[in-house]
């Protein structure tokens, strides 16, 4: 960027700027006409050079060797194995049925396969972290690939690379089973069909990518309802014979790449190539068995007959809402929309959370409770259950939170009895498997070890600490091996198991295309018939604060001249709404104005932005931070700017000009979060954490519109006057000998073997 002629990359927009090589597209509640218009005005003066540079297309070609590359860098957070099998032939979009059905039979081939991978990822004895195969483009459009890849522990790359090929290698000598195939076909269908469903209320992003893909790729686009009807009716017709067929074309002996990734350690030896190669001989010799399938569950649940009823209904008109109140004291709310044709989001909380819980067990436990659902339920692992739940759209998640305990899910109509039987087990049947539980860690460790090898990373970590040194249950934001080890997995049980069996603490909510009469039915089953001791509680406050009051922090990481700077500001203070949601707006004015400031007229920084944000739960508290990347050698003197920039807006108070670009925004923003069941539902149980108007969500609009410049400089100058804290982010000392040297990673070895 320093050295660079601007004629060249003049010369690059003149030459491949061009309308033959452009495609405009639009999607979303626009007015067609006018749109139009605007882009013929816009971009009818661009006409094609008389000579146009000829745009080549670049080949990945095939070759008879094994090409193997194996690198290294001191600053890499994560270790990871690809291989690459490269097709024969070219690249060809799908333009007959014929050819877009043999892509289904691809994709039936490559979910079977993944799905023995998550079997392996879920085992108790993982060998990588995560791992996964698929058919699909490469680095250049005229060429596809069979690839896996894997992440894994450090050092652990090779071993990784033969249970890929392991893998690969028992699917092509034995083939899979059918009841394998059923369930690649029932995922496949279920994925079609909830988009088949919905497809009326499609994200417009999602339009623009396949419109997009079919400008560059050739990517047919029949649309959705054609993919679903055409997909239905393919399926069954999809034979053993065919997908087992699929994987012996993939897996190939020749144009094979191979790479390998990790951090540069003392203690770690990477492979050799001759290793490499070796283990794709000794996968060819290995002694495998055929795939072994487990028996199917059959009942997730015990069947009972749950003798609950409705105590109390209560309806709330305004926000369209129905209040059940069961006699285990269980509380549901549920809201029935049409934002989606076939989406229901839910939620369960119990006020408590590990507030509750004193220092000592809760530094125990803390990185424990998020492993806990590892173990699966009801006496069946946890890839027992992803085998049983494979074709169905639901997901289920337990959890402890600071201030409460809960469920968080989301599912369809169809499947809403089965998210309820998951959700009653997670209530009432928990599995207690240590050796789940080590298996996290491992997992985890792998994932985090070298994570504070990342600058910001660290930098976040450091300064995190030092906010949070008053806090004796503040051990870091990630957990280091000393943290494992002191980690208690049965008192994290215990917590969970006592705070579970309490339904009557609990309040559930639902939000979307519900039928009331299956609903009801399903509640007084699954909901109704949890267990309830009859005791209430709520969250506390520890009495635990960050650091507040003037401070220079400087942290240094990495060898790269990148800097990360933070101005921040925080404090207690009375929850006051209207002060709330003007610190809320000053942080998006702010962002125009200071960044404005630092990008247009300063060129220092590429992005960044300032935010506001007031808590109720569990203080009243303010904060107000800005934050921005840029050079080193620049920092100091942006932070400055930043802050005189703040100063400015203190003194005379935000422009009219930008608070009403902020009013504009937010009013775009809710019309369509209003739209949005996920919306509702944080909405709704907002009001059962904090006490809050429940009916702010249909007045919000109304609150922005009555903002005023003086509400914002109001809180600018009671809250950004004091207790500034500053925090960089600056390269290790040398870092300016770094500033003109290419930083390219270590290569251990690349080569190329016959």
């Amino acid at each position: 960027m320093e050295n660079f002629k601007p004629d060249v990359i003049r010369k690059f927009h003149q030459e491949w700027y061009r309308p033959d090589l452009m495609a405009i597209v639009v999607v979303g509640d626009i007015n067609v006409d006018e749109v139009e218009k605007k882009i013929k005005d816009n971009f009818s003066k661009y006409k094609n050079p008389s000579k146009p540079r000829e745009r080549k297309v670049f080949d990945l070609p095939n070759h008879k060797e094994t090409l193997v590359a194996i690198e290294t860098d001191p600053d890499a957070t994560n270790s990871m194995v690809q291989f690459i099998m490269k097709d024969a032939e070219a690249y060809q979009p799908d333009l007959t049925v014929e050819q877009y059905n043999q892509t289904i039979i691809e994709g039936l081939s490559t979910s079977m396969l993944n799905n023995r991978l998550k079997e392996l990822i879920n085992s108790n004895n993982p060998p990588f972290t995560y791992g996964s195969v698929y058919h699909g483009g490469t680095y250049a459009r005229t060429k596809e690939a069979f690839q896996g890849f894997a992440m894994v522990k450090d050092g652990n790359q090779l071993s990784a690379l033969k249970v890929l090929l392991e893998e690969v290698e028992r699917a092509k000598r034995f083939g899979f089973t059918q009841s394998e195939l059923d369930r690649a076909k029932a995922q496949m269908l279920s994925n079609l069909e909830r988009s088949y469903n919905n497809r009326d209320k499609t994200e417009s992003d999602m339009l623009v990518d396949e419109y997009v893909r079919n400008f560059l790729e050739q990517e047919p686009m029949p649309g959705i309802a054609w993919e679903y009807e055409d997909t239905k009716s393919f399926l069954p017709k999809v034979t053993l014979a065919q997908t087992n067929e699929v994987i012996k074309k993939m897996v190939k002996d020749d144009s094979r790449v191979i790479v390998m990734t990790g951090p540069k350690k003392d203690n770690i030896t990477m492979p050799t190539e001759a290793m490499v190669i070796n283990t794709f001989e000794a996968v060819k010799m290995a002694d495998l068995k055929p795939y072994e399938e487990k028996a199917a569950i059959k009942n997730l649940v015990k069947p009972f007959k749950s003798e609950a009823k409705i105590a109390k209904t209560e309806t709330d008109a305004k926000l369209g809402t129905t209040t059940w109140t069961l006699s285990n004291g269980a509380k549901v709310t549920f809201k029935k929309t049409d934002f989606k044709d076939d989406e229901i989001v839910f939620s369960a909380r119990s006020l408590g959370g590990n507030s509750l819980i004193s220092d000592a067990d809760f530094i125990k436990t803390q990185f424990a409770f998020a492993a806990l659902s590892e173990a699966g339920v009801s006496g069946f692992s946890k890839a027992d259950l992803t085998n049983y739940l494979a074709g169905k759209q639901l997901s289920v998640n337990p959890m402890i939170g600071p201030y409460f305990e809960g469920i968080s899910g989301r599912t369809s109509q169809k499947d809403l009895g089965t998210a309820m039987e998951l959700t009653y087990a997670y209530f009432t049947d928990l599995n207690y498997n240590p050796a789940a539980f080590n298996a996290y860690k491992e997992k985890q460790s792998a994932m985090l070890d070298n994570l504070l090898s990342n600058p910001q990373a660290y930098f976040s970590s450091e300064h995190a600490k030092f906010m949070n040194q008053k806090n004796p249950r503040f051990i870091g934001l990630f957990p280091m091996e000393k943290d494992w080890a002191n980690t208690d997995y049965k008192k994290a049980y215990d917590i969970y198991k006592e705070k579970f069996a309490n339904a009557g603490n609990f309040q559930f909510y639902f939000v979307g295309n519900i039928d009331e009469t299956k609903f009801k039915e399903q509640v007084l089953q699954y909901i109704g018939g949890l267990p309830t001791s009859g005791k209430t509680s709520t969250f506390k406050d520890t009495g635990y604060r960050q650091m507040t009051g003037d401070y220079s922090k400087v942290y240094k990481k990495g060898k790269d001249p990148k800097s990360l700077v933070t101005i921040s500001y925080s404090g207690e203070t009375p929850y006051n709404e209207k002060e709330a949601l003007a610190l809320s707006a000053l942080g998006e004015v702010v962002t125009i104005k200071v960044i404005e400031k630092l990008r247009e007229d300063e060129s220092g920084i590429y992005g960044g932005g300032a935010r506001g944000s007031m808590n109720k739960v569990p203080y009243g508290a303010y904060n107000f931070s800005i934050s921005f990347p840029c050079g080193p050698e620049n920092a100091e003197k942006l932070t400055k700017i930043a802050v005189v920039e703040l100063q400015k807006l203190i003194d005379k108070g935000p422009e009219q000009k930008d608070l009403d670009k902020y009013k504009e925004g937010e009013y775009n923003d809710n019309k369509t979060e209003l739209k949005d069941n996920m919306f509702w539902l944080n909405s709704l149980s907002k009001n059962q954490l904090d006490g809050s108007d429940k009916y702010d969500i249909l007045n919000y609009q109304e609150k922005v519109k009555a903002l005023t410049v003086k509400d914002l400089q109001d809180v600018a100058k009671k809250y950004l006057v004091k207790g500034k804290i500053i925090a960089t982010l600056m390269p290790e000392d040398g870092w300016e000998n770094n500033k003109k040297a290419d930083a390219k990673p270590t290569v251990v070895g690349a080569a190329v073997v016959k």
